[in-house]
């Protein structure tokens, strides 16, 4: 008995060096390097979603330690950094609950953010048809660029970054461009000319961005959605001072009525496969779809602004009834190709977007319908 009392004050003298280094562990931060004004390791200051995990780190009395990392790869950038435990939060992932299934949650918001036009200081629009008959830059394969081929009389001129697309601006190369809003302030201060910035609200153009925390972490989560409903103005007045604003706002519905109901389109099947019903649909429903197709083509998808009405093209890269020419038995591959994934580089000079986030596969297969009667043999 008499051991007992050195034994407690030896067991005290163990385990308290222990407690005090799980009190101060780092608050480890996955943040993309160069994204700026979001985050970036060169310069004095690393962007906003940097001076927020310093701040959250102090709001939870631990130090701030950060783990730089590329996310241009998506979802595979989450899986590589924070769930496999190089950081506790991930800041900068999109506020959706489900994004990586049970195993990502999310914390939040920290920002909206999203597409905005851009102009010359001075300038502005009141709505998106101001834009006809205007020079407007956009980046390859955004949803910019989607909503951008939708709307008839524009000039749409392609880059494949949107930093690109804003230096054109500055030079005068183009009268506006419709690009992803974080890079605009560090285009304004490398070029010296300030714009205009206009959001642009519509379907899949805004969205907020959050912490992620992994799903064994949710004591994390829970305490960091706390903290970030306390620091909404503190977040905005960081953002403002790194440049992120907005001077106008307009409103485009313009994603076409179908695909917005679905809210998503059905999964993507690899080119050239197409689901069909168990019972081939009757005449009088191929013709209804095949109508179906051509109003979307020439009205309501915007496809006849490149290939020309009733898919009569201007040149014959563009004349979507030569394609059986161009492809012979692969024709049909070639189109899903086409429409899902987008061309960057094509025989007329000119880009093609992406579909397959934007159109529903029910429109892209009546299109498909449609064409296939219109195809001609010489």
């Amino acid at each position: 008995m008499r051991r007992l009392p050195f034994l407690f004050t030896a067991a005290f003298l163990f385990l308290a060096p222990l407690a005090e280094a799980v009190a101060t562990e780092p608050f480890r931060v996955c943040l993309d390097p160069d994204t700026p004004p979001l985050s970036m390791v060169a310069g004095e200051r690393h962007g906003v979603y940097y001076e927020v995990g310093e701040r959250l780190a102090r709001a939870l009395d631990r130090p701030f330690q950060v783990y730089w990392w590329p996310t241009d790869l998506g979802k595979r950038a989450i899986r590589l950094t924070l769930l496999a435990d190089r950081c506790d939060v991930m800041l900068g992932v999109p506020d959706v609950k489900g994004l990586m299934g049970p195993r990502l949650l999310v914390a939040g918001p920290l920002l909206e953010l999203g597409y905005v036009l851009v102009l010359p200081e001075g300038n502005s629009v009141g709505a998106i048809e101001e834009l006809r008959g205007r020079r407007v830059a956009v980046a390859f394969n955004s949803e910019a660029q989607n909503a951008l081929a939708t709307l008839d009389g524009v000039g749409p001129v392609t880059f494949r970054e949107p930093e690109e697309a804003l230096r054109a601006l500055a030079r005068g190369e183009v009268d506006a461009a419709f690009v992803w809003e974080a890079p605009v302030p560090w285009i304004e201060r490398e070029t010296g000319r300030r714009f205009t910035i206009v959001a642009v609200d519509g379907p899949r153009l805004r969205w907020r961005s959050a912490a992620g925390v992994a799903r064994a972490n949710k004591p994390l989560r829970d305490r960091l959605e706390e903290l970030l409903r306390g620091m909404r103005d503190e977040i905005a007045a960081i953002a403002r001072d790194y440049g992120l604003r907005q001077d106008g706002r307009i409103v485009w519905n313009w994603l076409p009525a179908s695909a917005e109901r679905q809210g998503s389109i059905a999964p993507a099947v690899a080119p050239g496969i197409v689901r069909v019903a168990a019972e081939a649909p009757a005449a009088d429903d191929l013709q209804a779809i095949a109508e179906r197709g051509r109003e979307l083509f020439n009205s309501v998808l915007g496809c006849a602004h490149c290939h020309g009405p009733e898919a009569v093209g201007p040149d014959k890269p563009r004349d979507l009834r030569r394609m059986k020419i161009r492809y012979r038995t692969g024709w049909t591959e070639a189109y899903w190709q086409a429409v899902r994934e987008g061309r960057l580089q094509t025989q007329s000079g000119l880009v093609m977007p992406a579909w397959k986030d934007t159109a529903s596969e029910e429109d892209l297969k009546a299109i498909l319908a449609w064409l296939t009667g219109l195809q001609v043999s010489r």
